[in-house]
């Protein structure tokens, strides 16, 4: 059997027969079918009880959709793309206020009261010159996050949380093997010949070598462009400069501290800030009753889309702002992580896009 007809097969399985009971979708326009049981009437008013996890609406009628169940489900119509407000039910009222931002292949409208914009690792230890980082990538995110991101859901009371590496003694203790190895090794090429080994070190051939300096030792001084001196601290430990948010972007925190939705900060102890090992963002998250993920930072292909994907099969909404995002790592893995979340992941967008759906100006409309 083919692929080809793996697939279709599979798609005919997944699409059931539906019934002719109707659901009013908010801000979609007109009726869909529901799926049999799905709907129930009670007093004249037609309310669901359950969505099946995936369904067209009918093979003669393909212009709006509900996907989801009762406790998380989104509304599409080909018109206005995809609903992410999360009404109580599809024939509820529309959410008000709304924003809708422009995808790369849809746009998308979200409620900014359950909307957070997550900046990750946007640190001293990433983005300091003075440390010698000169990743033009990060920098330029940066400034897309300061120009447009921040500006936006200040205007529209979208929540910002700051998510930072920070490390306790107690995190270094129970570090495993795979993240230890990421900080303290780099790599060596094979058709070159190894460094000297340390004293006491026999040659490796493996294409790898240990660093300096790993998590949660001494940087040491740092002389800043001012002249000044500082002491960068223990590498990514708590309270430490090189651990804190870069310059401008420290600033933008400091002010979020007297918005009228105050920015909140979270350290997290490995790649991703949502994995089953760090649950603090998870609970903030179900508490404020936040469904919708707006993801900038740095490393895109690595702790973005670590917390991204984490985020996703918990069942949050995830926008990838492309502009605010930026990599050490190769061109191709930045573009991976575009495609991936074109649709597989959530949704591909831009910092200026949403400063454009909010109302902030943009000066450069090129993307």
């Amino acid at each position: 059997m083919t692929f080809t007809v793996f697939l279709s097969r599979l798609a005919r399985r997944l699409v059931r027969p539906l019934s002719t009971t109707k659901v009013k979708m908010a801000g979609v326009g007109g009726a869909v079918p529901a799926t049999a049981g799905a709907a129930a009437v009670i007093d004249g008013a037609t309310t669901l009880n359950y969505i099946s996890a995936f369904r067209l609406t009918s093979k003669d009628n393909q212009s709006s959709a509900v996907l989801g169940f009762e406790d998380n489900f989104w509304l599409w119509s080909v018109e206005a793309g995809f609903d992410l407000t999360h009404p109580p039910t599809p024939s509820s009222d529309p959410v008000e206020p709304r924003l809708t931002l422009q995808c790369a292949l849809t746009p998308i409208t979200v409620d900014p009261a359950k909307t957070a914009l997550l900046i990750i690792d946007m640190q001293n230890y990433n983005l300091a010159k003075e440390l010698g980082n000169h990743v033009k990538a990060y920098h330029d995110a940066e400034d897309n996050i300061l120009k447009y991101a921040i500006p936006a859901a200040r205007k529209t009371r979208i929540q910002i949380i700051w998510l930072t590496w920070g490390l306790t003694e107690a995190d270094l203790e129970q570090m495993d093997p795979g993240v230890l190895r990421t900080f303290g090794w780099h790599s060596v090429r094979l058709d070159q010949p190894p460094p000297a080994p340390r004293p006491g070190e026999g040659a490796r051939k493996d294409g790898e070598r240990m660093n300096d300096k790993g998590l949660g030792e001494e940087i040491g001084e740092v002389t800043l462009e001012n002249g000044t001196t500082v002491e960068g601290g223990r590498i990514l430990m708590q309270g430490t400069w090189n651990a804190e948010l870069h310059g401008p972007l420290a600033q933008a925190f400091t002010a979020g501290q007297t918005a009228s939705r105050q920015d909140v900060r979270f350290h997290k102890n490995r790649n991703s800030g949502m994995c089953d090992k760090m649950t603090a963002l998870t609970e903030y998250l179900e508490r404020e009753q936040i469904k919708t993920l707006l993801f900038t930072g740095a490393n895109t292909d690595q702790c973005v889309m670590g917390t991204l994907q984490d985020a996703n099969l918990k069942g949050y909404d995830c926008v990838l702002l492309k502009d605010g995002c930026g990599t050490n790592s190769p061109e191709f893995a930045q573009l991976s992580a575009e495609y991936n979340c074109l649709r597989s992941w959530g949704f591909l967008s831009t910092c200026k896009d949403l400063a454009t759906a909010a109302g902030v100006e943009v000066k450069n409309s090129s993307k």
